[in-house]
């Protein structure tokens, strides 16, 4: 019965990525179903802290004092390639997808690509980014909204559009005494 209704092509692609994983499908596909019961619930927590515990959970490499907005979409099938450092920000609905593929029809052609994706301390992304696979955003740099970023940003750095390109170089400052202060008062909590 159940079999019927999964299709040919996600029988196909489900048993590809539990095979990229060595795992046993069911065990794989209970894994699957708890992640994405737990994205479901950082997708709409009211707590920004409780939204990043969530996709924590899930796999994803999260800091300290990380804001992460409603509606954020971690890639679903490969959380544990996404990092985020410690003092970042971002903002509601981005998508951080970690992998790519073609369709079956076109396999050969644009195989599964999965590298990782790195978000560098005290980065701001604002909201309705993506952000693909293999993209490392340099520590303090600030993503403009709606932006597409599919390659590297350097650090102290403002980026904007599609693709994001680097419009103006940062003067950050000596912003140390004011993380030494967040994190004291994230200890004594």
């Amino acid at each position: 019965m159940v079999s019927d209704m999964v299709s040919d092509r996600d029988k196909i692609c489900f048993g590809e990525i539990a095979e990229h994983y060595n795992e046993n499908k069911i065990i794989f596909g209970i894994k699957y179903f708890w992640r994405w019961l737990l994205e479901r619930l950082a997708a709409t927590c009211p707590i920004p802290s409780w939204r990043a515990k969530f996709h924590k959970m899930r796999g994803v490499n999260i800091g300290k004092n990380v804001y992460i907005g409603y509606d954020v979409i971690f890639d679903r099938l490969h959380p544990e390639m996404i990092t985020i450092e410690d003092f970042v920000e971002i903002g509601d609905r981005c998508i951080l997808s970690a992998h790519s593929r073609g369709s079956l029809t076109t396999r050969n052609a644009y195989p599964r690509v999965i590298e990782p994706i790195v978000i560098r301390r005290g980065v701001s992304v604002n909201p309705a980014c993506i952000i693909t696979q293999g993209v490392e955003i340099g520590e303090n740099s600030i993503i403009g909204i709606g932006s597409v970023v599919t390659r590297n940003i350097s650090p102290n750095s403002l980026a904007l559009g599609f693709p994001a390109k680097v419009v103006k170089k940062l003067d950050v400052g000596d912003n140390e005494k004011l993380e030494e202060k967040l994190e004291i008062k994230s200890e004594a909590c």
